[in-house]
Order: C-alpha cells, then sequence, then structure tokens
C-alpha cells in the first residue's frame, strides 16, 4: 500500500520548491492536485473530448485568420470585425504594453503580466486597500487622468483577489476615461463564473465605448488553458488593426479551432458547469471561513483568495507543506504586488470532493 509518505517520495525536494515559487504550468507531468491553475473542472464534455481524440488535428495546418475569426464570432455572439483571434490573452499583453508602448495603469495586485510585461517608465501601478482590495473607479480614473496614461487596466473578477468591479461603476469608468481619451483595457476571462455573468460584461457596450477593449481567455471557462485561445473585442479600430498587423500568420493551433467550431453546439452544456463551479466555489469559500482566524474575500471568479491567520506559517511554507506532505499545489502571493503577499493565498476551486480534501489539509497544517 502506498502511504502518502511514499508516494510523495517521488518529489525531490528542488521539484517541490520549484512547482511552489514558480510560474505556473507543466503539471501534467506530476501526479499532483492543482488548486493553481483556475480552470473550469466540469467542461469540456467526454463527448467532445472523444471527438478530439479521432480527430486528424495534428498533422494539419489551421485556417486563414479570417476564418477562425469566423468561428470565434459564431462562439461568443460578437461581430468578426470586431474581434481579434488570440493565443490566449498572454499573446496580447506584449503588443498592447510592450510593442505598442502603452502608458498603463494597473491595480494591484494583479495578474503578474500586465505589469511585468509593461515598458520602463511606462507602469503607474494604483494600490487597492486591503482587506477587501475593493477597486474605487472614481479615484482610478482621476489617478489615470493625473498620470497621463494612455489605458487603464481593469480586471473584473480580478486576479488574485476574485472581486468583481460593480457593472454601474464599469460603466462610470468607461465613460471617465472616454472623457479623458484614455482606453480600458478590460480583462473579462472569469466573467462567467459570477453571479451577473456575461450580461455584465462590457463587451456588451463595446459600440458604445469605443476606448474600451475586452481582453478574454477563454481557457479558464472552458477548462481548456492547453489550447491556448483567446481574443480582444473592440470597437476602436486603429488599435484593434495595430494588435493585427502584429499577429503571426498561424497563431492559433488546428486543435483550438476544431474546439470553436464545436462550441456553439456546446453552449447548454457549458452554462450548466458554470453554475456548478459556482456552486462549489460557494461552498469552498464557506468551508475557508469556517477556519479559525482565516480572512476570506467574497468570490465572484472560480478561485478564492485568503488571509492566513495570524499565528499560521507564511504561505510558502504551507505550500510547501502540502505539495510534500499530500501532493496538493496550493499558490501563495509572495511575487504579487502585495504588502506581506506571503500572508495571501489564491485557491483555485476544483470538484466539492478536492475542495473538502484541501480545507482538511489546511486545517491539519494548523495543528
Amino acid at each position: 500500500m502506498n502511504t502518502a509518505a511514499q508516494i510523495a517520495a517521488s518529489l525531490r525536494p528542488d521539484e517541490v520548491s520549484d512547482l511552489v515559487n514558480r510560474f505556473p504550468g507543466g503539471y501534467w507531468k506530476y501526479d499532483i492536485k492543482d488548486f493553481v491553475l483556475l480552470v473550469n473542472p466540469y467542461f469540456p464534455p467526454q463527448a467532445f473530448l472523444d471527438e478530439l481524440k479521432n480527430a486528424r488535428l495534428i498533422t494539419c495546418y489551421p485556417s486563414p485568420n479570417a476564418q477562425l475569426v469566423q468561428l470565434l464570432a459564431d462562439a461568443v455572439k460578437t461581430p468578426a470585425s470586431n474581434l481579434v483571434i488570440c493565443n490566449g490573452v498572454a499573446e496580447l499583453i506584449p503588443i498592447l504594453l510592450g510593442r505598442l508602448g502603452m502608458r498603463i495603469a494597473v491595480p494591484v495586485p494583479t495578474f503578474n503580466p500586465y505589469e511585468t510585461t509593461a515598458l520602463p517608465g511606462r507602469l503607474s501601478r494604483f494600490f487597492l486597500s486591503p482587506p477587501d482590495f475593493e477597486l474605487d473607479v472614481h479615484r482610478y480614473a482621476a489617478f489615470a487622468r493625473a498620470n497621463g496614461v494612455d489605458g487603464a487596466v481593469v480586471i473584473s473578477p480580478n486576479n488574485p483577489t476574485s472581486r468583481m468591479v460593480p457593472y454601474p461603476d464599469l460603466l462610470y469608468l468607461a465613460s471617465a476615461l472616454r472623457a479623458q481619451q484614455q482606453l480600458l483595457l478590460i480583462d473579462e476571462s472569469f466573467i462567467e463564473f459570477s453571479e451577473l455573468g456575461r450580461s455584465a460584461s462590457l463587451e456588451n457596450h463595446f459600440l458604445e465605448f469605443p476606448n474600451v477593449i475586452v481582453l478574454k481567455s477563454l481557457g479558464k471557462i472552458y477548462g481548456t488553458c492547453g489550447l491556448r485561445v483567446g481574443y480582444a473585442a473592440s470597437a476602436n479600430v486603429q488599435t484593434m488593426d495595430e494588435i493585427r498587423a502584429a499577429l503571426p500568420t498561424w497563431n492559433v493551433n488546428t486543435f483550438a479551432e476544431f474546439f470553436l467550431s464545436k462550441l456553439p453546439h456546446l453552449a447548454h452544456a457549458a452554462k450548466q458547469s458554470w453554475v456548478r463551479v459556482g456552486s462549489d466555489r460557494d461552498k469552498l469559500y464557506a468551508d475557508l471561513r469556517s477556519i479559525d482566524g482565516m480572512r476570506v474575500l467574497k468570490p465572484d471568479a472560480n478561485f478564492v483568495f485568503c488571509e492566513l491567520p495570524p499565528h499560521w506559517p507564511d504561505g510558502d511554507v504551507i505550500a510547501q507543506t502540502l505539495l510534500k506532505d499530500r501532493r496538493i499545489l496550493i499558490r501563495y502571493n509572495g511575487g504579487k504586488t502585495l504588502q506581506n503577499g506571503k500572508r495571501f493565498l489564491r485557491i483555485a476551486s476544483r470538484t466539492e470532493d478536492d475542495n473538502r480534501l484541501l480545507v482538511e489539509a489546511l486545517k491539519d497544517v494548523s495543528d
């Protein structure tokens, strides 16, 4: 019989440190439970995965970009002329902030590439205040004006805090920045997991606000991060043309094309999966709150942001202990622009059973 210690012995100390501290990815090589990557565990359906196995995709080039964009338009119900398809949002960030050289305002803590990709001297950090890390859009609009940026970033729901900016606040911010002739770059990669879902998306208003560029990774909500497909949506013709000019001819692979071709037929299953993810996340939130001294923000995405009890070790210590003893991988926030970041965890919601195991493991660590 394999004991926990015997199973964990196959992970060397350097592997444990690497997995806990590095930029995430590549976890398929390890027998671990991953509470780091923010992926829908209930999608895509098995029938699609069976089709994927039987298709001759690995030997074929993808279709021309114009056809791929039309597939995307059919799936997301946005005109193709207002879309740019990409190899994940991570492909767009270096174009917007690097190649186009935007001066950018970013609320922090945030998804690190929005900070690390900005050119030297062209990043203005707007610090979100603990304990709730809510974005004050009036102060943020004034900050953007005072710093003379080209654009302001918002992630809603935010990564890592899992908090959504209220819909009326986003409309105000889009309007205020438009009056200041500044862009709003809004990353809505997790919005389907929120209570209001896509109905609260600024993508519904991009024709009204040509200064808005919606960025969207599809891997999170559809459980397909390995396909690396996402998009930008905007009525801002100049910026969209500049993005297109910076992209290679074949930037999206054939597996992603196949997925997009099937997506309209999977819409109902996708919506059901988002409801299920939300239910599991809410249970995880409640269970984490039951831990004495743990401060947990109410989540809107498929992950939970929490501050460790004062008497607990730092997050990096807890993460290494869980990986060594339980083969559970969690994310601590020591690498964020966040005071005392090692005291905060961002925990992806998996299945209800997996989430229960995690909470039990955290409670054991505290003993």
